[in-house]
């Protein structure tokens, strides 16, 4: 609903772009998420599939919480709107829950055969 020079922030190409991209990164993380699960419901090892898919997730997340920030301009850090608890959330599954770092070595070493 934000309008900007009396349009809709949406018709700007840099927004439409960021909506784009988020939307991409979403498509994306849950189809890995999805083979990673096909892999483990066959009974596979898919830990390499599995840490790829937290480490994608985790990097989208901060990725579009931030875009959304960027479109919401400044009041995205205003705490009555949503998107700055969002953005600190966000910001939390690359240091919980595995860091991305630990997610990183998991599938280096999975690639490489376990080797150090």
């Amino acid at each position: 609903n934000r309008k900007q020079f009396g349009k809709a922030i949406i018709g700007f190409p840099r927004v439409a772009d960021k909506i784009a991209m988020s939307v991409a990164d979403f498509v994306m993380t849950r189809e890995l998420t999805y083979a990673a699960a096909r892999a483990k419901d066959s009974g596979k090892r898919c830990d390499i599939e599995a840490g790829m898919a937290k480490l994608l997730a985790a990097r989208a997340a901060w990725s579009n919480a931030d875009a959304s920030l960027q479109i919401h301009g400044g009041n995205g850090y205003a705490l009555e709107y949503e998107i700055s608890r969002v953005l600190c959330d966000a910001r939390i599954l690359n240091i919980f829950e595995g860091a991305a770092e630990i997610q990183a070595q998991v599938i280096a070493k999975g690639l490489m055969g376990g080797a150090n």
